[in-house]
């Protein structure tokens, strides 16, 4: 019995190399199936990345853009407040009717009959509308609605019909009918007006740098 023991203990070293030779096997196997399933999947962990920079460089122009669009909203809304200071903050019938005809009776324009019509709140400013209807010429009216155009008042002239008149000519010069709308314009106190810019949702701030590369076993 001694002897088969000192036999085994004889060869207990040789036992162990070739368990560690074994297990050092084993365990560089499991090693390189690790090391082909990451090379494997390589060319799509760099698709991914491509597509992340590319989506990161998308969202950089995108707050870029929204930036230029913010000061373009901020210009218009600045040009916006400076026309509704220039309007007056009221509108008289009484002057308005009374420079329709007079620039009518200065034309030779007897038949005009201008009315006001309701306001009508549009915003920053509010419209005013005026009917004005007339019999003259087609050169009178001409006339008298570059007149209205060039005043210093702010009109608009919203509408225009022209209709030869069916009664009997006494001048060689064609009798039409007018019949025009003209708005004017008054500052609207009761409105402010809002550029929209706070309402623009900000975006997180974006990190430089594409998503780090896993690094290979």
């Amino acid at each position: 019995m001694k002897e088969l023991v000192g036999k085994f203990l004889a060869q207990l070293h040789v036992i162990i190399i070739a368990y560690s030779a074994y297990s050092f096997y084993g365990e560089y196997s499991s090693h390189e199936e690790q090391l082909a399933m990451i090379t494997d999947q390589a060319p799509g962990l760099e698709q991914q990345i491509q597509a992340a920079q590319k989506k990161l460089d998308e969202i950089k122009k995108f707050r870029e853009d929204i930036e230029q669009s913010k000061e373009k909203v901020n210009q218009v809304f600045a040009n916006i407040e400076r026309v509704q200071k220039q309007l007056p903050s009221e509108i008289s019938d009484i002057e308005v009717l009374d420079y329709f005809t007079k620039e009518a009776r200065g034309l030779n324009i007897p038949e005009i009959e201008p009315n006001p019509l309701q306001e009508q709140p549009l915003g920053f400013y509010v419209s005013k509308p005026y009917k004005i209807n007339g019999r003259g010429t087609f050169l009178q009216f001409l006339i008298y609605l570059e007149r209205i155009n060039s005043s210093e008042r702010l009109y608009n002239i919203k509408s225009l019909s022209l209709v030869a008149d069916k009664e009997p000519q006494k001048s060689r010069f064609q009798v039409i009918n007018m019949n025009t709308m003209i708005d004017t314009f008054k500052f609207n106190s009761s409105h402010k007006e809002t550029s929209g810019v706070d309402e623009i949702v900000d975006l997180p701030p974006v990190e430089e740098g594409a998503p780090g590369k896993r690094k290979r076993k």
